[in-house]
């Protein structure tokens, strides 16, 4: 078994736990960041090719390093993922990816003369199955909130041919492809089937698409819609999957190749309950303080989108997570807050 000894473990090397991760580590302390994926999982894994971000490049980027689109467009996330390794390396930061954290204890801190509030032995297990073991003063929890996909619970689900991200469009070609959902997700997935030449269906539950869908793709999915270019099913809901068809709660049967969905994520709570800290409320959300970002128990902290649990109407982004790093270290440090940046509004997505 490996073992290391370090001031401040980050669980989650999405954009935010990388960034946190800087900031202390320039504050003089011993950091080290474990991500149970790869280095910004949600973007790496959920992103179909050549997405791009609806917020504006300088809103992503973290401390200490800037991004300078080529283009001057909005960026991918091909992009985004490359400037994430770039921060890694130019941060020197001390990443450990596909490394999940199974384990959290609170340990006395014996070789420590002077008191510490809280140390914690965080036991993780690499992709391979090794086992690791790993002391922090401090934990940073950054896990995210787009953990799981969500599921409708209904017959068929489990079929080979549903799917809960889009992947690459080309793969649809040619297909008959149901996109469940009404959101960014979901439209962006039909645009990019119907042009890759599948045969597009989409259902959802409300009688219009979500009025905050970005602003260059609703139009053109509306469009589409009514010239009978995408085949709409709003209001309706999906009741059963069989290999050949999706039945629709009005009745009608679709014949189809493919059936996606794209209605959400729930965040994962298991490393809350690992760490022993308190969440609840309608989204699951920990609770902490808005002034240190401490959570619940001594020593652990929580950074980014994980603040805000299962988010339906999303409120918490990178772009507005920026200061939980500064907020942490003065914590850490024993300093008054820092002011708080004002927030600028953020975009509708």
């Amino acid at each position: 078994m490996s073992q290391l000894e370090v001031d401040v473990a980050v669980v989650g090397a999405g954009p935010i736990g990388l960034e946190v991760a800087a900031i202390l580590q320039s504050e003089g302390l011993q950091v080290v960041v474990v991500d149970a994926g790869p280095i910004g999982a949600t973007i790496a894994n959920c992103f179909p090719p050549d997405t791009r971000f609806f917020t504006s490049p300088e809103r992503l980027q973290l401390f200490g390093q800037a991004i300078d689109p080529i283009n001057q467009e909005k960026l991918t996330g091909e992009e985004y993922l490359s400037y994430l390794r770039s921060y890694v390396r130019t941060h020197k930061l001390q990443v450990r990816t596909f490394e999940r954290v199974v384990a959290i204890e609170e340990i006395a801190g014996e070789s420590d003369p002077k008191p510490r509030a809280a140390e914690y032995r965080l036991t993780t297990r690499t992709l391979s199955g090794r086992t690791c073991q790993l002391d922090a003063k401090y934990v940073v929890l950054a896990t995210g909130g787009t953990d799981s996909p969500r599921r409708l619970g209904i017959p068929g689900e489990e079929l080979p041919h549903v799917h809960s991200h889009l992947g690459d469009p080309h793969q649809y070609a040619g297909r008959r492809v149901l996109i469940v959902g009404g959101r960014n997700s979901a439209a962006e997935s039909a645009l990019r089937c119907y042009r890759v030449g599948a045969q597009v269906h989409m259902v959802h539950r409300q009688p219009q698409l979500y009025e905050r869908i970005k602003f260059w793709i609703k139009p053109e999915v509306e469009s589409l819609m009514r010239e009978g270019q995408i085949i709409g099913h709003l209001p309706d809901e999906i009741v059963r999957i069989t290999p050949e068809t999706a039945e629709l709660a009005s009745g009608e049967l679709l014949e189809v190749d493919d059936v996606i969905l794209q209605i959400g994520f729930d965040q994962d709570k298991m490393v809350f309950d690992l760490a022993g800290i308190t969440y609840g409320g309608p989204e699951g959300a920990p609770e902490f303080d808005q002034d240190t970002m401490r959570a619940t128990r001594a020593g652990i902290f929580v950074a980014g989108t994980a603040t805000a649990g299962t988010q339906g109407d999303f409120g918490v982004f990178v772009e507005n997570s920026h200061d939980h790093g500064n907020l942490i270290a003065a914590a850490i440090a024993g300093r008054a807050a820092p002011p708080r940046t004002p927030a600028r509004p953020l975009p509708e997505v």
